[in-house]
């Protein structure tokens, strides 16, 4: 059996008539008839019931074109893809920060999408250790994460760094240019996410160095309630300026910086024993680049380079 017996099949299969299928493959009727009896005999099973009106699929003939068609179709994409001719087609999923997920978005609908307009992406926003499982589940292509937890599973390519800012309701005083010492977080409600998180792990290692206690008031799983319980006046929350710059220009809540500088890093990560598709390793190109105009006009810093780089890219 070859590719073109399973095309010829499929062509016959089409059209229920051995003339029919021979005009369209442009071949001689016996020749069509001797190549379906080959394949009936490699198979060892009849494919096809003759009637009146030509050739009707028996129940192995359907199997086989239903496992055939979507075969045959994949490999001409292949082909095609493998030539440079064919347009970027299929579905991606990337994990990322609650942060990125509207700009990231945006980027995206206006340049990646534009471009390739049969490429579908599902977006999935959550903490650090939420994307890390999803990674490791399959269940995500790309993930985006601020200094996740070591896994050899995982590959790691920094993309950009910030300081974390201490954020309060308005009323607290916060300053960009007036750092706050560390040990000021013990005499504030915290909101932060659940004890499995490693940003709050590492916070609260470090604060455990210092000898102090954290009040965490507030275990939440996203970024927005908690900005609601910074407004409300009920606690504060560590995070990302970008996170509250609407909020920030609004005057709704201000935010400093901590005294030391609390830094942290966004890598993409892609799972090691996992092959990366096109589309993925096409949007993982785009991620970088947007990544790199957020550094390059100031709103983040330049990642330490220190980490598995190479994620998403083609061997």
């Amino acid at each position: 059996m070859d590719l073109r017996q399973l095309t010829t099949f499929l062509e016959v299969a089409e059209t229920g008539s051995l003339r029919r299928a021979a005009v369209r493959l442009r071949v001689v009727e016996t020749a069509l008839s001797r190549q379906m009896r080959l394949l009936e005999a490699e198979f060892g099973t009849q494919l096809f019931r003759r009637h009146g009106r030509g050739l009707a699929l028996t129940e192995s003939g359907v199997l086989l074109r239903d496992r055939a068609a979507p075969l045959l179709a994949g490999l001409a994409q292949l082909k095609a893809e493998l030539s440079g001719q064919a347009p970027l087609r299929g579905r991606v999923t990337i994990g990322l920060p609650w942060l990125l997920l509207e700009r990231l978005s945006e980027a995206l609908a206006q340049r990646f999408i534009p471009a390739h307009p049969e490429v579908s992406i599902r977006f999935i926003a959550g903490f650090a250790d939420q994307m890390r499982e999803l990674l490791l589940a399959g269940q995500v292509d790309l993930g985006l994460l601020f200094d996740p937890a070591p896994s050899r599973a995982l590959a790691l390519e920094p993309l950009l760094a910030e300081d974390v800012v201490l954020i309060g309701p308005a009323g607290a005083g916060y300053r960009a240019d007036r750092p706050v010492p560390f040990r000021h977080l013990a005499t504030v409600p915290l909101a932060m996410p659940n004890a499995q998180n490693p940003f709050r792990q590492r916070v609260e290692a470090l604060a455990a160095a210092r000898g102090l206690g954290l009040d965490i008031r507030f275990e939440v799983e996203a970024t927005a309630p908690q900005k609601v319980l910074v407004v409300q006046g009920v606690a504060q929350m560590l995070g990302s300026r970008q996170a509250v710059r609407t909020e920030l220009a609004a005057g709704t809540l201000c935010a400093a910086p901590l005294r030391p500088a609390l830094r942290r890093t966004l890598s993409m990560a892609t799972h090691r024993d996992r092959p990366v598709g096109l589309v993925a390793r096409r949007l993982a190109d785009a991620v970088r680049a947007e990544a790199a105009s957020w550094v390059a006009c100031g709103d983040f810093a330049s990642p330490p380079a220190t980490r598995d780089a190479g994620a998403g890219r083609a061997a």
